[in-house]
């Protein structure tokens, strides 16, 4: 008996789970803290990769900690027309909708030596 209810709980959860995915997919929005960070030298925006579908609508707080000089790190996703200059202590946003599925790199604009990351756009 307690079998066919965990199969029922089961395959419940899993519809109710793919009608949600439905609803989402079509007003899907996402948002991500990126922090500029230095580790040993090296000053990269931390995550690395943000990973949406296609169609989402992004929203991203831009944090530069780097202690060292100087004190502005570029963001930039050229696929997407951003690029954002960032200095320490003064986070900006930015927002654009994820309009074309690809991965897309992420750089420093203004220092190209720094390490970058990649917007990854799921079909």
């Amino acid at each position: 008996m307690r079998q066919p209810l965990v199969r029922f709980a089961l395959v419940t959860v899993l519809v109710l789970g793919a009608r949600v995915g439905l609803v989402r997919a079509e007003n899907a929005s996402m948002n991500f803290t990126v922090v500029n960070v230095e580790y040993e030298g090296s000053k990269m925006w931390t995550p690395g990769t943000l990973v949406v579908k296609k169609g989402t609508q992004v929203k991203v707080k831009l944090v530069n900690n780097v202690p060292s000089d100087p004190n502005q790190h570029g963001f930039a996703i050229p696929a997407y027309n951003i690029a954002e200059v960032v200095t320490r202590g003064e986070p900006k946003t930015i927002e654009f909708k994820a309009d074309k599925a690809g991965v897309f790199p992420i750089i420093c604009q203004l220092h190209p030596a720094h390490v970058g990351g990649e917007l990854v756009v799921l079909p």
